[in-house]
């Protein structure tokens, strides 16, 4: 039987999936990896759609006033694009392996949908 070195040693070598990587990494989890590639990609969406004129950009990262100003707490969407004729784009961001693209992106708008409703009589 070996040892814990031995065993830690044999893990390291082990080449996992892009799946496991991106998407099911028990190590990437707790180390916030996740969160830090998500967050990443947002501040620069972020920084991009900020340029952008006639327009109030609301992101849920440092920085950024926060989407809650509009949606509350309960419920807050990674972006909020905000036009001057009252046209409000919701965008939330899925970082995860292909294969669960449209899982992922199924989630979201059920997730949103409610909210989008609540919005529909102020914005367009």
């Amino acid at each position: 039987m070996g040892t814990i070195t031995d065993i830690r040693l044999f893990l390291l070598f082990q080449s996992e999936s892009l799946l496991h990587i991106i998407a099911g990494c028990q190590t990437n989890l707790t180390q916030g990896r996740f969160t830090w590639r998500h967050d990443s990609i947002l501040h620069f969406i972020a920084k991009t759609f900020q340029s952008i004129p006639s327009s109030t950009l609301y992101a849920d990262i440092p920085g950024f006033t926060s989407p809650s100003v509009i949606t509350g707490d309960s419920l807050r969407p990674d972006l909020l694009l905000h036009f001057q004729k009252k046209c409000l784009y919701i965008i939330e961001l899925t970082v995860g392996f292909e294969s669960n693209l449209a899982k992922n992106a199924n989630r979201k708008k059920v997730k949103y949908l409610d909210l989008v409703n609540q919005l529909k009589d102020n914005y367009r």
